[in-house]
């Protein structure tokens, strides 16, 4: 009876794997999967967008928290798959709420992925590592798909930054990226620094560096009008609004709709962000209280745009209206925008400033990328890989610390806005330096012959 009942169980898992193996179409097929918010995870929303330009039927599973752009939402050969997030629990000890939300995750994205139309091609991000790469694994083995590992940064490093080095979850997490990605078919990753280092862990990957897509260029006086408006109106951010109608602290137009820079406007600062441990907000908060302390000598006030949303945000918020007196020459605006609104805002800034110091020390952060597309100059903390992406007095500029950085903010906007030299010859380097390269060309690059297109 025994011998019988196994008998079927083997039979069953034939069928059933038989049947996941089969095409449900002639089309390719490819999953995209992040185990996290789809909207804020712009790289594999990019992919999603190539692999439909190859004709591929594209299933991106991720969580829907955020709005997507119209690229995605408006095509029918790109079909959002969102994941119930785990419920919220209390009164249990943390680490048995860890345990479930990992069976939960496992087992909602495995029931996903094997629903779904049979993949040819399954693209994961990583980080986040546990359950993703191994429930993509699973299923690509189960469902003879190839898997691809696209490494932004190593899950290991993510969690490192909160149980310390020598946590065993850290190990353990190490050890699990590290010989899951050996058996990846293919693995991309983000900085050439990162190749290397995966090498020596015998993981062969190929560097896919992050391009703009078309949505990010230089804008016109007229672009930045009518997003500095849409932020007046819409968004009600009163940081951006003018005296007149037709105006806002930056632009103006008049009854010819000609619109005009306003002589006395405040500078624009940008930070874009994800709000996680491995970007120090404190350093650009400290520098901004000491911005102009000493000298206010032709120095502009700053508007400070904070773009994007996670899980340090709010006390950060609490913290900046805590100390809100201490920054004499500053005021901040913390929005979250449309997908299709955001690489507006970003290109009316006169400077940028990135944070992110990188867990692992190699990864390259998008948003310099997206900066430098609009035409607007960087100062970026420094870090081993950095100079990859920001070449000094190039196309921005690299600091070690708060004080450094309000040094350098004051260097290059002292004069603003007509006489700030420095910062004009970061922005016309930028501009003449501007290439053809973009996310599609470089995709085609790189991604077209590994997957064999």
């Amino acid at each position: 009876m025994l011998t019988f009942l196994c008998a079927v169980f083997v039979v069953g898992i034939i069928i059933m794997v038989g049947k996941l193996r089969r095409p449900n179409t002639t089309q390719k097929c490819a999953h995209i999967v992040v185990l996290g918010d789809l909207g804020r995870s712009p790289r594999m929303c990019n992919h999603a967008i190539q692999f439909e330009k190859h004709k591929f039927n594209v299933q991106l599973i991720g969580y829907a928290e955020s709005k997507l752009g119209q690229t995605i939402s408006n095509n029918n050969n790109i079909n959002v798959s969102a994941l119930k997030p785990f419920p919220q629990i209390e009164g249990l000890p943390a680490v048995l709420v860890y345990g479930l939300k990992i069976l939960w995750q496992f087992g909602t994205l495995f029931i996903r992925l094997c629903q779904l139309p049979k993949p040819d091609v399954i693209c994961v991000q990583n980080p986040p590592s546990i359950p993703a790469i191994f429930t993509t694994f699973l299923v690509a083995k189960i469902r003879g798909a190839r898997l691809i590992i696209d490494w932004h940064n190593y899950g290991y490093s993510m969690l490192a930054l909160k149980h310390g080095v020598r946590h065993w979850i850290v190990h353990l997490c190490q050890k699990y990226e590290f010989f899951l990605g050996q058996l990846a078919d293919i693995n991309i990753c983000v900085s050439d620094t990162f190749k290397q280092n995966l090498g020596v862990h015998l993981i062969k990957a190929s560097v896919l560096y992050d391009k703009p897509t078309d949505q990010f260029h230089i804008l016109t006086t007229e672009e930045k009008h009518q997003i500095l408006m849409k932020m007046s109106t819409k968004y009600s951010y009163k940081q951006f609004q003018g005296k007149l109608d037709d105006s806002t602290r930056f632009t103006s137009e008049d009854e010819k709709n000609n619109v005009t820079y306003v002589k006395d406007r405040p500078a624009i600062l940008v930070s874009s962000t994800s709000w996680s441990e491995d970007e120090n907000f404190t350093l650009l908060f400290d520098a901004l209280k000491q911005y102009g302390s000493d000298d206010t000598t032709n120095l502009p006030s700053i508007v400070c745009i904070v773009t994007g949303k996670g899980p340090l945000k709010d006390q950060f918020i609490e913290q900046v209206e805590r100390e809100r007196e201490q920054y004499k020459h500053i005021e901040f605006c913390f929005p979250w925008l449309d997908a299709d609104d955001y690489p507006l805002l970003l290109g009316c800034a006169d400077l940028g400033v990135c944070l992110h110091q990188s867990s692992s020390g190699f990864d390259l952060p998008m948003k310099v990328v997206d900066m430098f597309a609009v035409g607007v100059p960087v100062c970026a903390v420094h870090y081993d890989c950095i100079g990859e992406l920001v070449r000094r007095d190039q196309n921005g500029v690299i600091f070690q610390d708060s004080h450094d950085l309000s040094d350098r903010l004051e260097s290059l906007l002292r004069g603003y806005p007509d006489r700030c030299l420095k910062l004009e010859s970061l922005k016309s380097n930028l501009k003449n330096n501007l290439s053809n390269e973009n996310w599609s060309t470089e995709w085609e690059t790189v991604m077209k012959p590994l997957i064999r297109l």
